[in-house]
């Protein structure tokens, strides 16, 4: 009403027609304010997803656990009793998008959830024992914390998403153990036994399932005082870089100051995916270094054995 009646006040026609060209644009710009107002406030809404629920869920372990301890058939072992840590990750050609971490204790450990859009992807699994995730950089190079390689297993595909899908998965193991059993009594100065290794990889490839580079690996392990003048059992892992490989084990026996006590070199030591290398002897005596009088083969259900004497 204000403007019809500054309007009619004015005498000169070109004036009138100037302020009422002026009112519309006003009354427009007014408009157009309030509906971007509206828009800047729809852009903090979530986006509604319109990706594909998809489900997997791991089903079984290829074999048991190389850990004797569990001594329980396949159908027996739970996944909490077989590893720790389980890391989830699909890639979408070069980019990976979607990555899950879990520990054992989390709800639905071994299960996960995904929206998807429909297309193709590559889909990771692994279940290992590291303190920490593994980094999946892409499926074909994959590290763990400390380059550290436990029992580890690992599931992957290609796969195409279209409609809501379970997958059941059944994971494989990726290592091999290299055994040291020191059949003679541990001698009381010993606190650590140092196993440095060759031939193997610490980084593993999820596509072919062997290790992909050349790794120089090391692990120490501490020896409970409750152990002097008993016989010893240690395991390390290395993922073969394909289905037969060799590797150099230099182990070393520490006193408390790191110092060495005794050495043993395993020349040529035949490491394989799923199968624990064993070597049997007298350690820390005097017998000679890495020499094998016997060889031995055995095959079970839970997996494969090859047994040395030194």
């Amino acid at each position: 009403m204000f403007f019809l009646y500054i309007c009619a006040s004015l005498k000169s026609n070109a004036m009138k027609k100037t302020i009422i060209v002026a009112g519309i644009l006003w009354l427009a710009t007014l408009g157009f304010s309030s509906c971007e107002k509206a828009n800047l406030g729809d852009e903090n809404q979530p986006v509604v997803s319109d990706g594909v629920k998809v489900k997997f869920c791991i089903d079984k372990f290829e074999q048991t656990p190389f850990d004797q301890v569990l001594n329980a058939s396949r159908s027996d072992v739970g996944i909490d009793q077989i590893c720790g840590t389980i890391n989830f990750a699909v890639f979408s050609g070069a980019d990976k998008v979607k990555s899950i971490n879990q520990k054992k204790g989390d709800n639905n450990f071994g299960t996960f959830d995904a929206d998807l859009a429909k297309g193709t992807y590559q889909v990771v699994v692994l279940a290992h024992n590291c303190s920490g995730n593994a980094t999946i950089t892409s499926p074909d190079k994959i590290t763990f914390p400390d380059n550290k390689v436990t029992d580890t297993f690992y599931y992957y595909a290609e796969i195409t998403v279209d409609d809501a899908k379970t997958y059941s998965l059944e994971m494989k193991r990726a290592v091999a153990m290299f055994r040291l059993m020191a059949q003679d009594s541990k001698p009381d100065n010993v606190k650590s036994m140092k196993f440095f290794y060759t031939g193997g990889s610490s980084t593993f490839n999820a596509v072919t399932g062997y290790g992909c580079v050349n790794s120089r690996q090391t692990e120490i392990r501490t020896i409970a005082d409750s152990l002097n003048g008993k016989a010893t059992q240690y395991d390390v892992y290395t993922f073969p870089h394909e289905e037969t490989d060799k590797l150099k084990v230099t182990v070393t026996a520490l006193d408390g100051l790191g110092t060495s006590v005794c050495e043993k070199v395993f020349e040529e030591v035949p490491v394989q995916r799923n199968m624990i290398t064993k070597y049997s002897g007298t350690f820390f005596g005097q017998s000679e270094s890495g020499s094998s009088s016997k060889f031995t083969f055995t095959a079970d259900n839970a997996w494969s054995e090859t047994s040395y004497n030194y």
